[in-house]
């Protein structure tokens, strides 16, 4: 190992043999840029022999928490019909992110696996999302391969195994990494499995039998000093002469092999999809992927498991929840390069062609009445359950929302000129009572959201605003609410407790109002009481927030989730068809 002065002292440094594999991989990947994405992926799997053979759950015990609403959907995987029935098993750290990237929250995971014993393996495969940098993919995603290294040394057991995602192996970052783990295990092997797509530059580190004589205390202040910093990035974490050249020589021979066999595929693919109307190519490619699919099975001896052995006993067959991100890319790397350089005019065209061929022809889940109605729960039984967190600056996902039409609206937002134009010239929220097929009592006219606040200081606004309405209301009465917002697990929690328990019925109007009608008891509000004194325990907290009132299993299940999820796609889709006009009109 080398001397511990010597760590993190040197700039990063670069071997010419890995550079010039690097601009040879990278040459190869450019031909696919003006590619669509759809299109290739499609094209791809169909390529992979292996495309026929199913993947087994791989459990891990932390990912970006996709219920936290200021998580980006392009670095999470936000699909969680397996963590929905599994949730205590989930570690999101401190401040419940989920970011492994937090020197807290990491030291929170750490504690969690070694209150559970011995811990023989440790997995980690994260990535972060490369499509604006595919010839960078080895330097974004190292700050990431990093800190799940330095998690994983303090979390495993002697004797125990690392499984471990990378891409390419070029920059110092990884070839640094691969050092300080050959010091650590008594064997280390790089390996691409059959199932992962050929074309792609993932890779596995099979780390064996973790070293016991080795004090990993001693090397935590140094490690923890660059943990998810931009500096890790700048620094080398070892000198180049510290490391041998017989280990540099393995290291550019598994370079070669990996990226020259990608660069074969990358070929291959590239032929056959410039023949996709050849039938019989077609037809070998269909007969290989059955062969493979049959000779894994054989080879590994695969069988159906016990039900008893299952994790869901089935529950993942039996329901129909449904999945808001579809991962969805859109477009080729050099339309999306393109876009960025786009006059203001081009880019609306764009936008508008997005929001017609994506979101105004494509049958999305909507509100097509006037008004969808939901019957209070007589025989429902409640119980406050927080949950506490890094307080939301900005609502960046949200799981009660298609992906797609919510990254439109955030993309027309994003531009600063489209943003100016949409705040002047923003209604004042006039609400036309005569829309709404009901007799309404009281209104409440929340602001809109103006981007420059924080998001968690405006929604404990609105709530404040929502409770004192609510207690001037009689018996019977009905309120219409006008700029709720439900995007997230806060507001989503309070109009479940609303809806169930203190009013008979609520509706969603597609014209993007929500109604509660015929409130029941003034005593029921008891819930959101205890709700607005938690919220002003945590007001002075800048670290901590609440973040939801109840377990997620109560609010994103059913027919309350079902019509949460189509009232914001009505809504948001709405709005940015109301955004593109009134940007139309004016520039």
């Amino acid at each position: 190992m080398p001397d511990r002065e010597s760590w993190f002292t040197t700039p990063p440094w670069k071997v010419k043999a890995l550079e010039s594999l690097k601009t040879r991989l990278n040459f190869h990947k450019s031909q696919l840029n003006d590619f669509s994405i759809e299109e290739w992926s499609s094209h791809t799997r169909r390529r992979n022999p292996a495309g026929e053979v199913g993947w087994k759950w791989k459990w891990v015990a932390n990912t970006l928490n996709p219920y936290y609403e200021g998580n980006s959907p392009s670095n999470m995987i936000s699909d969680d019909r397996f963590m929905f029935h599994t949730l205590d098993s989930w570690h999101f750290g401190v401040d419940n992110t989920g970011n492994l990237m937090n020197w807290e929250n990491s030291q929170a995971i750490v504690k969690k696996a070694n209150s559970l014993g011995k811990v023989m393996l440790v997995t980690a495969d994260g990535s972060i999302d490369c499509l604006q940098k595919p010839d960078a993919q080895e330097e974004v995603t190292s700050p990431l391969h990093y800190c799940e290294i330095v998690t994983a040394l303090q979390t495993l057991s002697p004797g125990g195994t690392l499984i471990f995602k990378l891409f390419t192996i070029f920059e110092h970052s990884t070839v640094c990494l691969l050092y300080l783990i050959n010091h650590l295990f008594k064997e280390v092997n790089i390996y691409k499995p059959v199932t992962s797509r050929q074309g792609n530059s993932e890779v596995y580190a099979i780390c064996l039998r973790y070293k016991d004589n080795i004090n990993l205390d001693e090397y935590i202040p140094i490690l923890k000093s660059m943990y998810g910093t931009e500096l890790y990035s700048k620094t080398a974490l070892f000198p180049l002469e510290a490391i041998p050249e017989s280990f540099l020589k393995q290291v550019e021979e598994c370079a070669y092999y990996f990226s020259s066999v990608q660069c074969h595929v990358i070929n291959n693919n590239l032929q056959a999809y410039l023949m996709q109307k050849n039938i019989a190519l077609h037809r070998d490619m269909k007969k290989i992927r059955g062969i493979v699919a049959s000779e894994f099975i054989w080879k590994y001896n695969l069988k159906p498991i016990e039900f008893e052995q299952e994790i869901l006993k089935g529950a993942l067959h039996e329901e129909n929840k449904i999945n808001t991100n579809p991962r969805y890319h859109r477009g080729s790397y050099t339309e999306r390069q393109l876009y960025s350089k786009m006059s203001l005019k081009e880019k609306l065209k764009n936008l508008n062609a997005f929001l017609q061929a994506e979101l105004l022809s494509n049958p999305l889940i909507l509100i097509n009445e006037p008004i969808r109605w939901m019957l209070k729960d007589k025989n429902i039984k409640l119980e406050i359950v927080f949950t506490y967190g890094l307080p939301l600056q900005k609502v960046n996902s949200s799981k009660f929302i298609f992906v797609p039409i919510f990254r439109l609206y955030q993309q027309i937002l994003a531009e600063e000129e489209f943003k100016e134009i949409i705040l002047q010239k923003q209604s004042k929220g006039q609400v036309n009572v005569n829309e709404i097929e009901s007799d309404i009592s009281k209104v409440l006219l929340l602001p809109e959201y103006q981007y420059k606040d924080s998001y968690n200081v405006y929604e404990k606004k609105c709530f404040k605003s929502l409770l004192s309405i609510l207690k001037e209301l009689g018996n019977g009465e009905t309120l219409l609410l006008k700029n709720f917002s439900t995007l997230t697990h806060f507001n989503v929690s309070t109009l479940y407790i609303l809806s169930k328990v203190c009013f008979e019925k609520t509706g969603f109007a597609s014209c993007g109002n929500i109604i509660l009608s015929n409130f029941q008891d003034k005593s029921l509000l008891n819930f959101l009481d205890i709700i607005d004194i938690e919220c002003d325990k945590c007001r002075c907290d800048k670290s901590k927030d609440i973040l939801n009132n109840l377990p997620v299993q109560v609010t994103n299940d059913g027919e309350f989730f079902n019509n949460i999820v189509f009232y914001n796609n009505t809504f948001y889709r709405n709005k940015c068809m109301e955004y593109l006009y009134t940007i139309e009109k004016s520039i």
